[in-house]
């Protein structure tokens, strides 16, 4: 599977990156990665640092779903992780939706010994959570749509040879999940819309291999 993917990845990325919207082609790909400020309300940033829970509510989820330790001493261990807001986000699944009833929660890389960040999608069924999606990528922007079950774009990472890769990947809700629709961007660089669709193909092949959706 790795050897595939090593294969896979450098002979898509030298499709699309020279037919990518750059104006610095030289750009990609990086050594260093910054995460691009803000350019709209829908965009989606987050310093675990800084992050805090609006009620009691998102501790008793993590609790339910056995994601982190109550009696923890403190909250700097992130392979023994307390029910903090320093290591989990959470995001209403929809406006009409109560926290406790679905909720997306971003967990900070590190946590539990699982080495990037990752996105976990619930609904409540019958009164359990159950999850719905998992994205070992974390979350970026979401985009309003008329079904009141956002798209999301998902931003994933992957170093291969000492550089980093960076997609931004879009998911519509379908059937009771999210599933994945197409990248619109490598390491920034918007792929062109003539390619959109060739390129889907073989992007999804990579995150199924890399099993960054589960």
């Amino acid at each position: 599977m790795k050897k595939a993917f090593l294969l896979l990845f450098p002979m898509a990325l030298a499709f699309v990156l020279p037919a990518c919207d750059s104006e610095d082609p030289e750009n990609v790909p990086v050594k260093e990665h910054k995460v691009p400020e803000p350019v709209n309300d829908n965009t989606i940033s987050t310093d675990f640092n800084a992050n805090s829970f609006k009620s009691n509510v998102e501790a008793d989820l993590l609790k339910e779903l056995m994601l982190c330790d109550p009696n923890a001493p403190n909250d700097t261990e992130e392979k023994h992780p307390a029910c903090s807001p320093k290591f989990f986000r959470f995001f209403q699944l929809t406006n009409k939706t109560p926290l406790k009833d679905g909720f997306m929660v971003m967990i900070k890389a590190g946590v539990n010994g699982w080495p990037t960040r990752r996105l976990l999608i619930f609904e409540r069924e019958q009164g359990k959570l159950v999850k719905v999606n998992g994205f070992n990528g974390y979350l970026i922007e979401r985009r309003p749509t008329a079904s009141g079950y956002d798209d999301i774009v998902v931003r994933f990472g992957e170093r291969i040879d000492g550089y980093l890769y960076f997609y931004n990947c879009v998911f519509t809700w379908k059937d009771g999940k999210y599933d994945y629709q197409l990248c619109e961007a490598i390491n920034d660089s918007r792929i062109k819309a003539e390619l959109m669709d060739s390129m889907a193909v073989e992007i999804k092949k990579t995150l199924d291999e890399k099993q960054y959706l589960f």
